[in-house]
């Protein structure tokens, strides 16, 4: 297979995984005919950080108004790497051990936590042409730490916990070491994407 090839083929089951998980989410969590219920799951990480791999698949494989060329879009496949990735890790090591889900809820969730994040992983592995520095990483913390504030304004003002370690009366302030962790955990991973593509990818080619 050749490697416009594989690129296409990996860029289409990205799209499709994440346009189903997204679909099914929304489908799922419309209680009683109600679109804005089922619209309200936005509001999440997982939804947020699949949503921009699902656009980035999409405007990739269509080349739409030639973005693909532009340094803005070459610039965005690390850093939302980096976000799925937090994704499926949060999910498997925090959220999994007590999830609950079933039905189409767990077949959402196998294809927005499991699927979509490996995937995206080995799409950067292979055609990330960028050579990544350190100091890329604090833009990329931009996005997160946003969604943090977001999540604790939720939190304070109408006790909307979109995730457990967002739930200030049950945690009182170990919220914050939650939250600290989280913003550790983002910049580990940017970290190591800026490793494995300095230390093997770049070093392959000098």
């Amino acid at each position: 297979m050749q490697r416009r090839e594989l690129r296409h083929l990996l860029l289409l089951i990205i799209f499709i995984t994440t346009f189903l998980g997204v679909a099914i989410d929304i489908y799922a969590n419309t209680v009683d005919y109600n679109i804005w219920k089922g619209l309200s799951i936005f509001k999440f990480f997982t939804i947020q950080s699949n949503m921009l791999i699902m656009l980035y698949s999409f405007v990739a494989l269509t080349n739409l108004n030639n973005w693909q060329e532009s340094v803005f879009f070459k610039n965005l496949l690390s850093p939302i790497t980096s976000y799925i990735m937090l994704t499926g890790i949060t999910f498997a090591i925090l959220l999994a051990p007590t999830s609950t889900v079933q039905g189409l809820h767990k077949v959402a969730s196998d294809l927005l936590h499991y699927l979509a994040p490996p995937m995206m992983f080995f799409y950067w592995i292979i055609f990330e042409e960028r050579k990544l520095e350190y100091k890329f990483t604090l833009k990329w913390l931009i996005y997160p730490v946003l969604f943090m504030i977001w999540g604790l304004f939720l939190a304070f003002a109408f006790q909307d916990y979109l995730y457990p370690f967002f739930d200030l009366p049950k945690f009182g302030n170990f919220l914050y070491i939650y939250l600290l962790l989280m913003a550790a955990s983002t910049t580990a991973i940017s970290i190591f994407l800026v490793f494995v593509n300095k230390s093997f990818k770049f070093k392959r080619q000098d």
